[in-house]
């Protein structure tokens, strides 16, 4: 018998029968379904089936269901075997979708027995609560099993029973590694979770707060924040330091102001911008007269947190300016949220003021809210372009009706 070469025409019927035979597996029958069987298609279809014990033609013009048996039986006799035809068609492998799904069972009953069952979570029922939440999610899942097997190592560890650096912690650990437990892995934002789980923290809380709970220090010297025109009572480090500048610029580490010892003056008012420049220009002008100013250099740091929060407990209120762009607004956005901040000199109105000089910024279409100007705008205004009215206010006798 002469075979029927395998064509172009058959690779819609080809195409099909792979995806039925995945859905099947290795073994089982199913039904084939084409619509509208082209001239061509009708002529391959009946020359391999003509194999078969299928007798009716194949008619052009009009539907088509076969078994999946019968084609692959076909194929046998004619082209040798499905698996390869379908492989060609389909441009990849042939899966087997009912045993991928039993084995990803499997590994998901695995996982979940090893991490419940695992030593480090004894004890801890708030965190083998949080753990069962999270598998059920998908938040953890087998995939993740190094990662978490490495977590649970650094978790059993802790609290650690004398303060002990971050640093120090991850090279005793981790292989060696001093910096596996820094800011931005995966593991140090997994880690941060699960003591979070564990201590039933505020999910707010700061990652170095979260840490500081489990007695573990995190880098007291680069989270800084710089500052000027300041007065704080007390002997602590943080407030010999700034009296020492007589109100200048200074700048306090997270250790200096962590270990306490100061106060923010009751009901006193602070400035904060986002970039150093406005700063320096505020000390160039003021000298040791300006206001109280903090710049949050982008994102507040830990330290900028930890002085504001101090004011706002003494009862300051906050006065913020940013550039006027999307991460501008996230900041101050953030500093409303957890301080209370009041814009200064952050609005439409400053906005509009500041474009009069550069209209080739200005939005193309008019906008009536302050948040879908700044996302108008052809590019980010930076608030430097603003200076000179925040320099006004932060001068002795500066208009806080401005703030």
């Amino acid at each position: 018998m002469n075979r029927p070469p395998l064509g172009p025409a058959l690779d819609r019927v080809l195409l099909a029968a792979r995806d039925r035979r995945e859905r099947r597996g290795a073994s089982g029958d199913a039904q084939i379904r084409l619509s509208d069987v082209s001239p061509d298609e009708a002529l391959a279809l009946d020359a391999l089936l003509a194999v078969s014990a299928r007798r009716r033609p194949v008619l052009p013009g009009r539907p088509l269901t076969l078994r999946l048996s019968e084609l692959e039986a076909a194929l046998r006799a004619c082209a040798g075997d499905p698996r390869a035809e379908y492989e060609r068609v389909g441009g990849r492998p042939l899966r087997d979708l009912p045993a991928d799904r039993a084995t990803a069972r499997a590994a998901r009953e695995d996982f979940r027995a090893w991490l419940l069952g695992h030593p480090a979570l004894e004890g801890r029922p708030r965190l083998a609560e949080w753990v069962q939440a999270a598998i059920a999610q998908g938040r953890l899942h087998s995939g993740m099993r190094p990662l978490i097997a490495s977590a649970l190592v650094v978790l059993d560890a802790l609290p650690a029973g004398e303060p002990v650096q971050r640093t120090v912690l991850a090279a005793r650990l981790l292989d060696g590694d001093p910096h596996a437990l820094d800011a931005g892995t995966p593991l140090h934002s997994l880690l941060v979770a699960l003591l979070i789980a564990d201590a039933g923290l505020d999910p707010t809380t700061s990652p170095r707060m979260v840490w500081a709970h489990a007695n573990v220090t995190v880098d007291p010297v680069s989270s800084t924040v710089l500052a000027l025109g300041l007065t704080l009572l007390g002997d602590g480090v943080a407030a010999q330091l700034v009296r020492a500048a007589d109100g200048g610029h200074v700048i306090l580490s997270h250790g200096q102001l962590a270990a306490g010892g100061f106060a923010w003056p009751a009901g006193t008012d602070c400035f904060s911008a986002e970039n150093p420049s406005v700063l320096v220009a505020a000390e160039q002008k003021h000298k040791s007269e300006c206001r109280p100013l903090i710049c949050t250099g982008g994102h507040p740091s830990d330290a900028v947190r930890l002085l504001l929060g101090a004011i706002v407990d003494a009862g300051g209120h906050i006065h913020h300016h940013g550039d006027f762009d999307e991460a501008g607004l996230l900041i101050f956005g953030d500093l409303e949220a957890r301080y209370g901040a009041r814009p200064w000199r952050y609005d439409l109105d400053t906005l509009e003021s500041a474009l009069t000089g550069h209209p080739e910024i200005a939005p193309r279409r008019p906008v009536k809210t302050f948040a879908s100007a700044v996302a108008g705008l052809r590019r980010p205004l930076p608030e430097e372009l603003c200076l000179d009215d925040l320099l006004s206010d932060l001068g002795p006798g500066g208009r806080d009706s401005r703030c």
